[in-house]
């Protein structure tokens, strides 16, 4: 289920991707092992949306962690002026992150949703575009962070829209599992019993 996830991901094949699995099956991780491996190879702009500053740092928080595992990733990390090595991987909480990939630059940032006035959240969204937008815990936006959040894509041809959730609320994530434009890749607790992840109990 996981290497399904990271394919998917990774690849960009789908233009539309619906993600739903149990709490603690790791999609946020392995989402961001995803992310690192295609913006350390494609130069190319990959947004990361959650509905709060906390959700939208998990998975880069992931992303630094797994930056530094492995050489290739580590040789292409960009670090900004004014910063170490270290003090990234101990604070782990950049909203963007830049890579040197052989035709470019490949760059990942977050958005959060969060914010007092809906007016306010939309503009902050309409500020940002990407060809590539994954969002985390998708269930819990609202249906006005949604619309803004399908503005960010609207001017990409080639765009991509991944979303990820539990099975939370009938609202655009519902309808996302409903519609036929979206791969989906749907992890019951059954198979993470048959994956060794968790137990019946």
């Amino acid at each position: 289920g996981q290497a399904e996830i990271f394919c998917a991901i990774a690849t960009a094949k789908y233009p539309r991707l619906f993600i739903t699995a149990y709490t603690q099956y790791g999609k946020s991780d392995i989402a961001s092992q995803a992310i690192l491996t295609r913006i350390s190879t494609i130069p190319e702009k990959i947004a990361i949306v959650a509905p709060s500053n906390k959700k939208a740092g998990i998975i880069m928080g992931y992303l630094i962690d797994h930056t530094f595992d492995n050489e290739y990733t580590k040789k292409k990390f960009l670090i900004g002026k004014g910063e170490t090595e270290e003090r990234i991987r101990r604070e782990r909480n950049k909203d963007h992150l830049t890579f040197r990939c052989s035709k470019g630059i490949g760059e990942v940032f977050t958005v959060s949703a969060e914010g007092r006035r809906i007016k306010d959240i939309l503009n902050a969204l309409l500020g940002f575009g990407a060809r590539r937008v994954l969002i985390d815990e998708s269930p819990l936006l609202s249906s006005e962070h949604y619309t803004g959040i399908l503005r960010m894509i609207g001017g990409h041809k080639d765009s991509t829209l991944i979303e990820i959730g539990n099975a939370l609320n009938r609202n655009h994530f519902y309808k996302a599992s409903r519609d036929p434009a979206y791969k989906k890749i749907i992890i019951p607790y059954t198979q993470g019993i048959e994956e060794g992840r968790q137990n019946p109990e």
